[in-house]
């Protein structure tokens, strides 16, 4: 099994938070980046070029029924393939993946990706989309209360 079909697989719920409150997709993308940090997944260098990608090159997406973002940032920075969800209390606005500069969409579920193998980077994200276009299974993830439950929904799903 590839380090992508793990990371896409086998969503770990300690990596899942329900109800996350942010000031600013900023804010929210460093306090995700953070997390991977001290649980040993990236590189100390992961969090700032989170930041620096998610301002040259956005990740918000219109999915099925919510606004979804995809933060990640190039392999160099990432130790071990994971993928943490955080489902917001209430929206946050980031910029449009291939949008304008001055698009945002209202962002109420996030899907950090840290991917160590760039030839898996474009499968995972294929995969993602496609589930970013289930209209039942986006809902059930903003709706469940749990983060097990929503784990088991994307893996699953995946």
């Amino acid at each position: 099994m590839s380090e992508i079909q793990k990371a896409v697989a086998a969503i770990d719920p300690s990596l899942v938070r329900i109800g996350v409150a942010a000031a600013s997709c900023e804010e929210l993308v460093a306090a995700m980046g953070t997390v991977l940090l001290e649980k040993g997944f990236v590189k100390p260098s992961y969090v700032q070029a989170l930041l620096e990608r998610e301002r040259e090159f956005p990740t918000g997406i219109a999915a099925a029924g919510v606004g979804v973002a995809i933060p990640h940032s190039d392999a160099s920075h990432v130790l071990q393939t994971t993928t943490a969800v955080w489902v917001l209390k209430e929206p946050v606005p980031f910029h449009v993946m291939g949008g304008a500069e001055e698009d945002s969409i209202n962002v109420g579920i996030v899907f950090m990706l840290a991917i160590n193998n760039p030839q898996d980077h474009l499968a995972f994200l294929q995969r993602l989309l496609g589930l970013f276009a289930n209209e039942a299974i986006m809902s059930g993830i903003r709706r469940a209360g749990d983060p097990v439950i929503v784990a088991e929904i994307i893996n699953q799903a995946i």
